[in-house]
């Protein structure tokens, strides 16, 4: 739906407590993607952004050449996360699990964003990429790179710890705020699915090349399918050095706890603030943990929980104002864009004497 200019508008917006920006990013969406999301309340994702903050995130989108003729093929699922990245209105967000052809229907059909990593270099040559979209109108690339996930990160081929795929990466780009002056470096990466050594030691490979490119004091957000839970090794490795951006919102975080569906839909989530009252241990349990007690219906609490492999990270020059994991269904479905939720949160930088939240 496109909504008519009009001049009293302009004299409208501060009366009602919005900004020019503010008031595009609530209306930007198609009212068909914006009507099934109205009702989610404290859902804090469509809430305008102030100038000084900006709006990040991580989205798996699930690679193209999955899922067959089925509903949850590409073809019938991709105007449906286009649209819900448009309601969301990212200001960056690192993608994983995106072919090439899908890289360029997402920035064909969001012309305001540019993505960094989805053609260069080793990259072109993998096929599922890993890349940093961002909106060109905010944020200018200064400086970036792409590396492998390998014994040899700058040149394919090197030994992978027996991961299931050789064609993971990182992406990284310093990027600097057109409002704010600021800079933060952003980091994008998908680890493997099957290998336990080889998320580790890809995590690991991140965080080495993360502090040797980054300026002491410029603010990080590390961002990812990192297929891990957070009570795992590559995550408290992570949780060395970095944040996880769900734990220091200063308000409560929004949406489901599990970050993965694997396709499977529910009526009723279990909420991300309902998890954090369970033990670590608990609400992250694998399938068949003995650390996983029984509820009164006979199910597993992480049954209930699900997933949270998907990962917003930051360093202490950054502020998390907000979180959210939206689990949107397709309107009128109980499909999802991709099987994996949205994460979003709403930040602020501030330059530190060290970058690295240590």
């Amino acid at each position: 739906m496109n909504f008519p200019r009009r001049d009293f508008l302009k004299g409208s917006l501060a009366a009602l407590g919005l900004s020019a920006l503010g008031f595009a990013r609530v209306f930007a969406a198609p009212m068909g993607s914006l009507l099934p999301t109205m009702n989610r309340a404290g859902d804090r994702a469509s809430v305008p952004a102030s100038s000084s903050s900006l709006r990040v995130g991580s989205y798996n989108v699930r690679v193209g050449t999955a899922d067959g003729k089925t509903a949850n093929a590409w073809d019938n699922r991709k105007e449906d996360l286009v649209a819900l990245m448009r309601l969301i209105d990212y200001d960056v967000v690192g993608l994983q699990e995106s072919f090439t052809a899908q890289s360029a229907y997402i920035t064909n059909s969001l012309p305001g964003y540019a993505l960094i990593g989805s053609i260069e270099g080793a990259e072109e040559n993998v096929g599922v990429t890993s890349p940093i979209c961002y909106r060109k109108a905010r944020l200018t690339p200064l400086k970036s790179g792409t590396f492998w996930l390998s014994t040899t990160p700058d040149a394919p081929g090197g030994d992978v710890w027996g991961a299931w795929s050789r064609r993971k990466v990182c992406v990284w780009a310093l990027l600097e705020d057109r409002v704010t002056g600021k800079t933060l470096c952003f980091v994008n990466t998908h680890t493997d699915h099957k290998s336990e050594v080889a998320r580790l030691e890809g995590t690991k490979l991140i965080l080495r090349r993360v502090a040797e490119i980054v300026p002491a004091g410029m603010p990080i957000v590390f961002t990812g399918d990192h297929n891990c839970r957070e009570t795992e090794a590559p995550s408290q490795a992570v949780m060395k050095v970095l944040k996880n951006a769900l734990y220091v919102s200063e308000t409560p975080p929004s949406g489901p706890w599990r970050s993965f569906s694997g396709w499977k839909w529910r009526k009723k989530e279990y909420s991300a603030v309902d998890a954090l009252k369970l033990p670590a241990d608990v609400r992250n349990a694998r399938k068949g943990s003995p650390d996983a007690d029984r509820d009164a219906d006979g199910r597993h609490k992480w049954e209930n929980c699900g997933a949270r492999i998907d990962y917003i990270y930051v360093s202490d020059g950054v502020k998390v104002k907000s979180y959210a994991t939206r689990a949107d269904s397709r309107p009128g479905t109980k499909l999802y864009p991709s099987d994996h939720f949205p994460l979003v949160a709403e930040i602020e930088l501030s330059q530190t004497p060290n970058g690295h939240g240590k």
